[in-house]
């Protein structure tokens, strides 16, 4: 059985050694797009387009502006000075949020009163609308309470009577590359290893090679391993050459064990050769292959967390992910770069990868078998 194995291992590598364009693409393509997806697959949002309409021209109102331009969110763009303006401006997109000062928001604070100011956005990105929002929210927040320690300070002398002091763990500036490059490094090995086997099979079926097994003593999981063995170690290549990238480019922390962070992607690895053998077998020509390919690479996407939280989504869809190997690997890729925790936390995950792999291999090699027959 190792021998035929071997031979199969063989000419897989052959086939990938003759196509130098493929094996290019399966090497350099993951770091392109690791790059692409690192600084676009984020919520962050900075430099938002501003505009102002201070109707109080004082210096109480200039301080507030300060402080939202300083902030790094909010870029001042525009200065109105006719409300009839606003429209005009958000109609053609020059701006995401307007800022308006009430003539009285000076005297207001002088007074004690509670000084009124508007906020104006663009609400066709809910996204960047909400987010906006929730800067500008803690901005006032910040100014509120720096207005009433001064009038504490002035009449009691008193300094302020409670103060909280936050501790933000595994991602403590909050950047949001560092929670989404390790889930990016799961996406792009199923982006890239999928397609490409499940197009192995298939290729053997267009070009009638599949035929000349019905006179070899092969068996259908030996032609299953010896096509899934050189495209593991391909994997390892992509895993290593995305997680330097993701380190010394991104600066992506790396707390646990690098040993078995490679442990545990060679799971993930085989499970998503596994779905790529799969897609192969019940396809009959390299469309079918690649259509398929797209079609279970989506649920991946949207439903393993990588983007959405999983808590988010309506109970049928939470069910659903547990037969997403993403969802398992997200757990172990992040655990292991942003926590540093160990094998008896994540065994569990690693446990319901193997049973996603044993029953996957288990379909594909009885639809292979029953291909081969027909043939």
């Amino acid at each position: 059985m190792r021998e035929r194995i071997i031979q199969v291992v063989k000419k897989e590598f052959i086939q990938i050694r003759r196509d130098k364009k493929a094996l290019r693409i399966i090497l350099l393509a993951p770091l392109i797009q690791l790059m692409v997806f690192g600084y676009v697959a984020t919520t962050d949002v900075k430099d938002i387009p501003l505009a102002v309409y201070d109707q109080s021209n004082s210096e109480a109102s200039r301080t507030l502006v300060e402080k939202f331009t300083k902030s790094g969110y909010f870029s001042l763009r525009y200065r109105l000075y006719k409300y009839s303006d606003i429209d005009d401006y958000l109609d053609k997109g020059k701006i995401d949020a307007v800022l308006v000062i009430p003539t009285d928001y000076a005297s207001n604070l002088k007074r004690g009163k509670t000084a009124s100011i508007q906020l104006l956005l663009n609400g066709i990105n809910s996204n960047t609308a909400s987010i906006a929002a929730n800067y500008a929210s803690n901005i006032i927040l910040n100014v509120s309470e720096k207005i009433i320690l001064e009038r504490l300070a002035s009449s009691t002398g008193a300094s302020q009577p409670v103060e909280i002091r936050d501790r933000v763990w595994f991602n403590p500036e909050l950047k949001s590359s560092i929670y989404f490059v390790p889930g990016i490094i799961g996406f792009l090995l199923l982006l890239m290893l999928v397609p490409v086997t499940a197009m192995s099979i298939v290729r053997e079926k267009e070009t009638g090679t599949i035929e000349q097994l019905e006179i070899t003593p092969l068996s259908s999981l030996e032609l299953i391993i010896g096509k899934v063995i050189p495209f593991i170690l391909i994997g390892y290549i992509d895993v290593t050459l995305v997680t330097f990238v993701g380190v010394t480019w991104f600066q992506v922390p790396v707390r646990g064990s690098l040993l078995l962070l490679y442990l545990f992607a060679g799971i993930f690895i085989i499970a998503g050769l596994s779905l790529g053998i799969f897609i192969s077998s019940i396809s009959n020509n390299m469309s079918q292959a690649y259509m398929g390919s797209i079609f279970f690479l989506m649920p991946n996407i949207l439903l393993s967390g990588f983007i959405f939280p999983i808590n988010s989504m309506p109970l049928v869809f939470q069910y659903l992910t547990y037969l997403i190997p993403m969802r398992y690997f997200l757990v172990i890729i992040r655990g292991i770069f942003l926590k540093g925790i160990g094998f008896w936390e994540l065994w569990p995950q690693a446990v319901a990868l193997i049973l996603f792999i044993l029953l996957v291999i288990t379909i594909s090699s009885r639809f292979v078998a029953r291909s081969v027959s027909r043939d």
